[in-house]
This record gives C-alpha cells, sequence and structure tokens, in this order.
C-alpha cells in the first residue's frame, strides 16, 4: 500500500520570508559588485532594478504553481505534476545540481574573501577550511545547525544597517560624490542599456534561493496562501536591499575603475567607510547561511527522487505500488 509522507505544518510568513533571505544571502550583493559596476560602468543599481522586475516575473509562476501544488520539492514537483512524471524526474536532479554548484559558488566567495584579508594562505587553502568548518557543524546535528545560521543571519543584517548609516554619514561630510542624490548610478553619458542588461544578466546570480521557500511548502501553515506571499516578499525585500547598497556604494566609492581586486571590492570600500575594523567585519564573514540549509534540502530532495522513481518502478513492472 502506498504511504505519502507528512511533514507537520508549523511555520507562519515571517518565519518562512526569514527563511528565503537566509537562502538568498543579502550580502550575496558584494560577490559580483567590482565585476558588475565595471561592466554596466557604474550603474550597478540600474542593473538591479532590471533584473528585480525579471526576477518578479519568475516569483509569480512560482507563486500560481504552490497554488496548485502546495507540496515540497519546489520545480521537481510542479514539473512531475504538471507535465510528465520524466520530465519531473530530469527537472529534480538538475536542481540537484543547483545544489551542489551553489555550495561550489559560496566555498570560492569565501576563499577569496579570507584570502584578500588573510594572503598568507592561499583562497583553496580557506575554502577547504570552510568546507569542513560547514560539514562537522552539519554533522553535529540540525540544532547547532539552526543557532549558527540564526548567528549568521543576525551577522548579515547588522553589517548592512551599519553599511548603510557609515554611506550615508560618509556621503553628508563630503566623502565619495559628497551627496545623497546622483542620477549617475541609473543613467551614465558613457554607459549604455546593453552594458546594463549585460550585468543584470549575471545579477540574477544573487537571486538565487528566493524560490527555495517552495521546498517547506509541505511545513507552512495554509502553504497555498502564505508561500506565494513569501515568494513575492523575499523578492522585494532582497532586491530592495540589493538597490540600495548598490546605489549607496556607487556614491561613496565612485571610482569603480580603480578597485585593487573586483572580485573582492566588497572589501575595498567596508574599509573606505568604516576603516579596517569594519573591513575585518566583512572580511571574516563567510558565504554560508545557505549552505547549512542545502544539506537539509539536498538530502531531502534526493530521498523524495528516489522514492518517488522507486514507486515508479515498481508500478510499471507490477501494476501497483
Amino acid at each position: 500500500m502506498r504511504t505519502e509522507a507528512e511533514f507537520k505544518r508549523v511555520l507562519t510568513l515571517f518565519p518562512v520570508v526569514l527563511f528565503g533571505l537566509a537562502y538568498m544571502v543579502p550580502l550575496t550583493v558584494f560577490t559580483t559588485y567590482g565585476i558588475v559596476s565595471q561592466l554596466t560602468k557604474g550603474m550597478l543599481p540600474a542593473a538591479y532594478i532590471i533584473t528585480l522586475l525579471t526576477m518578479l516575473f519568475t516569483a509569480y509562476s512560482y507563486g500560481r504553481m504552490v497554488k496548485a501544488y502546495p507540496y515540497a520539492g519546489s520545480a521537481y514537483t510542479y514539473a512531475q505534476k504538471s507535465l510528465n512524471p520524466h520530465i519531473g524526474f530530469c527537472a529534480g536532479w538538475i536542481l540537484l545540481l543547483d545544489y551542489l554548484f551553489l555550495p561550489m559558488l559560496n566555498y570560492l566567495v569565501s576563499g577569496i574573501y579570507l584570502n584578500a584579508e588573510f594572503p598568507s594562505l592561499p583562497a583553496w587553502a580557506w575554502s577547504l577550511l570552510v568546507i569542513i568548518i560547514v560539514t562537522l557543524i552539519n554533522v553535529r546535528g540540525i540544532k547547532l545547525v539552526a543557532g549558527v545560521n540564526f548567528a549568521l543571519i543576525a551577522f548579515q543584517f547588522i553589517f548592512i544597517t551599519a553599511f548603510i548609516i557609515l554611506s550615508i554619514k560618509g556621503l553628508l561630510t563630503d566623502e565619495g560624490a559628497g551627496t545623497l542624490f546622483s542620477t549617475l548610478p541609473f543613467f551614465n553619458p558613457d554607459g549604455s542599456v546593453s552594458l546594463v542588461f549585460s550585468g543584470a544578466a549575471i545579477l540574477c546570480l544573487s537571486f538565487l534561493g528566493f524560490d527555495a521557500v517552495t521546498t517547506i511548502s509541505e511545513e507552512t501553515v495554509n502553504a497555498k496562501k502564505i508561500i506565494p506571499r513569501a515568494i513575492f516578499l523575499v523578492t522585494i525585500i532582497g532586491g530592495v536591499l540589493f538597490i540600495v547598497i548598490s546605489y549607496l556604494g556607487q556614491l561613496i566609492y565612485p571610482d569603480y575603475m580603480s578597485f585593487n581586486d573586483p572580485d573582492s571590492a566588497g572589501l575595498e570600500i567596508a574599509a573606505l567607510i568604516g576603516g579596517n575594523a569594519f573591513k575585518a567585519l566583512r572580511g571574516h564573514y563567510l558565504q554560508t547561511p545557505p549552505l547549512f540549509y542545502l544539506y537539509q534540502r539536498l538530502k531531502e530532495l534526493s530521498q523524495r527522487l528516489c522514492e518517488n522513481d522507486c514507486k515508479d518502478v515498481c508500478m510499471e513492472s507490477t501494476g501497483k505500488y
């Protein structure tokens, strides 16, 4: 007899939105900051606006699918139930690749930033150290994971708040552009619309994870109502944060072509507005919050894929589960 595994529905809108923002990592704005600033001729905020508008269409699509299929599994479940089980199977394994490549990217970024702060060790050594730390924390259990993750999320918002305050203070004291209002971050005569769209294509990376809330549909109270709202809130809140941070960053550090290393431009901006102490805070922060969730969701999705695949094989061969 076939039995369906069910999760306890306990999550409300606020924790679901926090989950999505943690997975999205607001500080990821600094991951591509230097590269896209140079590519767009300083119009990074404009590129983020284009990206946000585009991602809202995707968020709307996910919201519609959640209402139709309020189950865990995200794109895998939607493709399986709305198109074809075989297409769903392929979508599920592609989704697993996302869960594999995203940690690789985060480990790479952590290595780059730590190497920029402590150049005595190569970036690959720092990445390896972060891998070991994250793995050990996950092995110890979900309670430790939750505690560490909460601390990292709190640090992100503390850093963002400090960054905004220090940037505004600097601009009011004639640092950088010396003004809080400028159209250059949105329209630079030396740039072009095509450069903004090229930057927007890269910045889609910053929004990876907004759809993660769909993976906890079966743990959410009234998922058909809450999950679509959470998807939109996570996308909009994350997008607004990206735009505000990049706008202030472009004003406080207008010479975007002078970064010593575009890959770690966030450190140079942090040092400019808050000195070495503030730079150290940014450098010590690791791109790890989504990694803890990724390990858990990778396990759950792989189990769901394997269970459903085995059931399909059994159904085809025997006519019953």
